[in-house]
């Protein structure tokens, strides 16, 4: 009941923190895997045979499935959006995050949570803004906290994991304070709809479609080396639109 309570909350939208990752394969090819991480490469074998079904451990199989694992993935970009009225229209503030070091990627996000979280702390004990986006719970969040424990020795001893996001593992579901479209859309049914099919459906405006892990994660491969600028604006156009995309959609739904 908490969940709808804020989706069809008319106010709530101004208290929400809108935000995607996109991630890559960190090791292109199967090569690469294995000249660089030895027990990982191992552990794809493994997956390969059991999950995938792929006994000859093909490139095509690795491609397709690993970047959607944390594990053999690296964030490139993030971005995040919050909302506010300006003479009764909505308007948004919208940052990009995007660059081949990871580290940098998630540091910058990072002191935004942080310093959301500090805010929070200071203002209201429980107060945090919510954070929404499109499988969030069972990708985006994951995934910022799997990668940040590879880098944690490279922060500083005071910078762990953001409040706002060790709130959204510990506390009650009900209490989290995280709007998962994947959620909202079902309206208590049981599939998973793809964002494009939403967006088609209620004709949402986008510059882009959306590329799936695997084709994303393919298209950086072939292009980074040799242009790379282009590239990563193309990366972090996926998940602005991504992000846009979403809030359209709470728009939508907060005026029902």
């Amino acid at each position: 009941m908490a969940l709808f309570d804020d989706v069809f909350n008319k106010a709530s939208i101004y208290e929400m923190l809108f935000f995607n990752v996109k991630t890559v394969l960190i090791h292109p090819t199967l090569n690469d895997l294995e000249a660089n991480n030895k027990p990982l490469f191992e552990r794809w074998k493994y997956l390969s045979k059991e999950k995938y079904a792929d006994a000859d451990i093909t490139q095509a199989t690795y491609e397709k499935n690993a970047p959607y694992y944390a594990e053999f993935s690296k964030i490139v970009a993030i971005t995040y959006a919050t909302l506010y009225s300006e003479s009764g229209s909505l308007k948004r503030y919208f940052k990009k995050i995007v660059n081949v070091d990871e580290f940098i990627v998630i540091e910058q996000f990072f002191d935004v949570l942080h310093q959301l979280s500090s805010d929070g702390v200071k203002s209201q004990p429980q107060y945090f803004p919510m954070l929404c986006g499109h499988n969030i719970i069972s990708s985006d969040i994951p995934i910022l906290i799997k990668r940040f424990l590879v880098y944690k020795d490279k922060f500083d001893s005071n910078k762990k994991i953001p409040l706002i996001l060790k709130r959204s593992l510990s506390a009650k579901p009900w209490e989290s304070g995280i709007i998962d479209v994947v959620n909202v859309w079902k309206f208590n049914g049981y599939d998973n709809m793809p964002l494009m099919l939403i967006a088609d459906y209620l004709g949402l405006k986008k510059t882009i479609d959306l590329l799936p892990l695997d084709e994303l994660s393919k298209y950086y491969w072939d292009n980074i080396n040799d242009k790379p600028e282009e590239t990563l604006e193309y990366i972090s156009l996926q998940s602005a639109t991504q992000t846009n995309l979403v809030i359209q959609l709470m728009n939508e739904l907060r005026q029902l």
